[in-house]
């Protein structure tokens, strides 16, 4: 039989460490999903793409409407346009950069239901041949947003996050409880 040390702090055994981690990762997910991102809550932001296609051209955008990248992979040159045809953004083969483009953003008043807010473009040239970079900007209400989006409340995620995390501390307190007991009624009959 394999002697147990303990060093009288519950701290130590890995079972109450494991306890402890569940824990705080149960917490750190609940108020991670109780987070907004302020105006931005909602907005879904897509690039469609670009006309005609530019291979090696990888185009993204940063927080659904507030930045756009954009990274340069062909051999080519790609320069980017304001609306008033003036060059904005020069890439080398190679390189990338992100910006804030007018274009992209959303300005309106909040949206209150799930909804098209507008479509984009921005103009281009890779090696002196004519592009655009296509995209669009919508509203999805968050999850937890109202009864409409279909999502929980952030309470009822708390309260279940708790009641998870208190069946798991009674699932990995009853076999150490059980091997106190066994440990305990060992030493009085070899004592």
């Amino acid at each position: 039989m394999r002697e147990r040390r303990h060093s009288g702090h519950a701290w130590h055994d890995p079972p109450v460490r494991l306890l402890v981690a569940g824990f705080v990762a149960l917490a750190v997910a609940a108020s991670a999903s109780a987070h907004t991102t302020g105006t931005h809550t909602g907005l879904v932001g897509t690039v469609s793409g670009t006309e005609p296609v530019i291979p090696g051209l990888l185009v993204q955008l940063i927080g659904a409407h507030e930045r756009i990248s954009v990274r340069n992979f062909t051999q080519k040159r790609v320069v980017i346009f304001n609306r008033a045809g003036n060059i904005i953004e020069r890439l080398p083969p190679g390189t990338g950069r992100a910006w804030a483009d007018p274009r992209i953003r959303y300005t309106g008043p909040p949206p209150t239901k799930e909804d098209l807010l507008k479509t984009w473009r921005i103009e281009g040239k890779a090696g002196g041949t004519p592009f655009t970079i296509r995209g669009f900007l919508g509203y999805r209400p968050p999850p937890g947003a109202g009864a409409e989006s279909g999502g929980l409340p952030v309470w009822a995620i708390v309260l279940a996050a708790a009641g998870g995390a208190l069946f798991l501390a009674a699932a990995l307190a009853l076999p150490l409880l059980r091997r106190e007991d066994e440990d305990e009624r060992e030493k009085t009959a070899t004592g």
